[in-house]
């Protein structure tokens, strides 16, 4: 008889995932709280910061957005493109995805500008709650609740919960938040008083109630896993902190992008480790040495992020001539009456990277390869 393998209550293992999946935006959380006792940033009404960047200090901007930002959306390339097997199997999708993106944005910025922004806006938040609900059916897939589907309902509802209803909240609060998600306007505004302060309280309703189950399912002696409530811990902090809590462009900015980008990027080059072999030859040899690979990983991706951003201030933004180094002749005549075409080009690999993990992080055979990878138990706890 085949013995049962229990798995391991870590996605990589404890040490890889406290630093990388659950700690980031914890920290995020704990800078913004302590920056607004402090007193930073003195205003708080600021603007967008994921366009056009004036709301957070040039230095900030640069770290969190090229940095983290657009660089996590561009290893989307070591988890498909540059991996052989991967492209080789899924070639019709990782090029149907692009063109179809493409088209899909020049249609839907032909209805407008706000049209468009909102469309993604909308498409965005979508993408980052997804993210965290496939972080959360990783942890809750070792407590084996074979008896009950309840038990990972409630995990589910309790995510959809903790970050959908900061969201809701956004929308009815009069007066709305004092930052956007890609530029103002993109959500639409329904302001009502009693509404939002129902959602406010039916969020801490929520949590209390689901915390008391937990406890409670502890005591019964379920097993309950550590990763899971973490993770659930991380997510409505981060949103309820970065939304409800706080109303700045910085506590936005910080504990959205940190909490999304780093796990993702930490996620893949984990997987770009393990499938090191497939990689293209010079990735494979730098990741035969854990600095080098790191260092290589980071500049290529910094450097593709770095280009995108030139490219949006140059021909759209125009905004950042002391960071781009684009003058003001080149800056006045550049991409004027194109943006009907080169806003869609430009966003592209974020686009593509919102439809694609839909794809590329679901188990079952269509990504074998995840089985393998998923299976790297341990190292490093």
């Amino acid at each position: 008889m085949k013995e049962k393998i229990t798995p391991s209550p870590w996605i990589i293992s404890k040490r890889f995932d406290l630093t990388w999946f659950i700690t980031p935006g914890l920290i995020s959380v704990i800078v913004v709280l302590l920056a607004h006792y402090f007193g930073f940033p003195e205003n708080s009404s600021f603007g967008s910061s994921r366009t056009s960047g004036n709301a957070l200090p040039p230095w900030l901007w640069l770290l969190l957005i090229p940095g983290v930002d657009v660089s996590h959306v561009y290893s989307t390339l070591f988890r498909a493109y540059w991996d052989r097997e991967v492209w080789n199997r899924k070639k019709v999708l990782l090029s149907l995805v692009p063109f179809l993106c493409f088209i899909s944005a020049l249609v839907l910025y032909s209805f407008g500008k706000l049209f468009f922004w909102g469309a993604m806006a909308y498409l965005a938040v979508f993408h980052f709650i997804r993210q965290q609900y496939g972080f959360l059916s990783l942890y809750a897939r070792t407590e084996l609740e074979v008896e009950s589907k309840i038990p990972f309902l409630l995990d589910k509802m309790t995510l959809y919960i903790v970050t959908g209803l900061p969201v809701l909240y956004w929308h009815l609060i009069p007066g709305g938040r004092h930052f956007e998600w890609f530029m103002e306007g993109d959500f639409y505004q329904y302001p009502n008083r009693s509404l939002s302060d129902f959602i406010h309280i039916l969020f801490w309703v929520w949590v209390i109630g689901y915390s008391s189950i937990q406890v409670y399912l502890s005591i019964k002696g379920k097993r309950i896993s550590s990763g899971k409530l973490l993770l659930l811990l991380n997510t409505a902090s981060v949103w309820y902190v970065g939304i409800v809590l706080l109303n700045d462009d910085f506590a936005f900015t910080l504990t959205n992008v940190i909490n999304h980008g780093v796990p993702y990027m930490a996620l893949v080059f984990a997987y770009s480790n393990f499938r090191k072999k497939e990689l293209p030859s010079v990735f494979y040899n730098s990741f035969r040495n854990g600095a080098l690979a790191i260092l290589s990983f980071s500049l290529v991706l910094l450097a593709l992020a770095f280009s995108e951003e030139w490219l949006w201030d140059s021909f759209v933004w125009r905004e950042h001539p002391y960071l781009f180094g684009n003058s003001s002749v080149i800056k006045a005549e550049l991409g004027q009456g194109l943006e009907g075409i080169l806003v869609p080009l430009f966003f592209l690999p974020q686009f593509t990277h919102y439809i694609l993990d839909g794809f590329l992080w679901k188990g079952g055979k269509n990504n074998s390869e995840l089985e393998g990878f998923l299976g790297i138990r341990n190292l490093g706890s």
